[in-house]
């Protein structure tokens, strides 16, 4: 008998501001897409209970699907019926961390395979602890977007650790890279830790040379973001327990000497000659190494853009990877596709 077409659903939270997770979910749903196709499978984004929702500061070409979960009036969480709302037979779904409480227990009970896709290993805390227990021991697979949430899943859920995979975002290097000319620039995100961000700021204001000057990144779509940090020199990282940390992940590898918080995802990739770590809260210390490394930069002839140490870090971010990567998932969920 003739298997039935499968749908592989990323179920993705509808946020309209820049958040790095969202971008990830519909670049990896477009790669598994690719790859099931061919074989007459699919994959797809579900935005659950909205109408007209549509990310706009990235673009995508994945399908955008709507299904109307059933409200639950009583308890929590809310909007967490979804009998009859997915097939058995041909939907798979891939949840975000935080929606494994709402929804992991009733798709086992459904019968409907399913992943937990945990970018951030710090979520998985929130809910019951045996509703997570129980929706974690369901899941076919495990995606984590870094070695710390991989570290973080199997901590919290023990015998969970061979359906932990690792897998790789990828980071567009057409876009995000040291090809322009540098300014005396210095670049934050306002929304990332910004109790700490002004605190910075106000330490540094009395300080910065007039010849300097810091621009927040906020409301941009991605090539503006891009923009930025090619122009800057030094970006300031505000990360606090992140999964990965895009954002000094992609200033570095615009060149930018990065100072700030790992947020603990960031330390696989935090190479001293790019980033310099400052203990999270020290704020003082935080302003000071900006001053240090301005002084030091303007003591150059020319700012040093660390080409070799770029190359190094961009290799695990490649689309290579994050390619190979899903299709190790693909395969991982039981799904037949074709290696591209």
């Amino acid at each position: 008998m003739k298997t039935p077409p499968q749908k592989l659903i990323f179920m993705c939270h509808p946020i309209k501001k820049a958040v790095g997770g969202v971008k990830v979910i519909y670049r990896q749903a477009e790669l598994v897409n690719q790859l099931l196709q061919p074989l007459g499978h699919s994959a797809v984004v579900l935005h659950p209970n909205t109408w007209r929702f549509k990310v706009k500061w990235f673009e995508s070409s994945v399908t955008v699907e709507r299904r109307w979960f059933k409200w639950r009036w009583m308890g929590k969480p809310s909007m967490s019926r979804i009998d009859g709302c997915f097939d058995p037979q041909q939907d798979m779904v891939v949840l975000p961390e935080l929606w494994a409480r709402k929804y992991g227990e009733q798709l086992a009970r459904m019968g409907v395979p399913y992943a937990i896709y945990v970018q951030n290993g710090y979520y998985i805390t929130k809910g019951d602890a045996d509703t997570l227990n129980a929706a974690y021991a369901g899941a076919r697979c495990i995606l984590t977007i870094s070695d710390d949430g991989s570290r973080c899943v199997a901590m919290a859920f023990p015998g969970t650790e061979s359906r932990i995979l690792r897998v790789h975002c990828s980071v567009n290097g057409q876009r995000f890279n040291a090809h322009q000319p540098k300014e005396n620039l210095i670049t934050y995100m306002p929304r990332k830790l910004a109790d700490h961000s002004s605190k910075v700021l106000f330490f540094l204001r009395n300080h910065l040379p007039a010849h300097w000057r810091i621009q927040a990144i906020d409301g941009l779509n991605e090539h503006g973001v891009a923009d930025l940090l090619q122009r800057s020199k030094i970006f300031m990282s505000f990360s606090h327990f992140e999964g990965l940390g895009l954002p000094p992940l992609e200033a570095a590898l615009c060149g930018n000497q990065v100072i700030g918080y790992t947020g603990q995802g960031a330390k696989e990739y935090w190479d001293p000659q790019v980033f310099t770590e400052i203990e999270s809260g020290d704020v003082i210390q935080f302003a000071q190494a900006v001053l240090d490394k301005i002084q030091a930069l303007d003591n150059l002839a020319e700012f040093p853009v660390l080409t070799e140490n770029i190359r190094a870090l961009s290799a695990p971010y490649s689309p290579a990877q994050e390619l190979a990567d899903m299709q190790r998932f693909v395969t991982a969920m039981g799904l037949p596709s074709q290696p591209q």
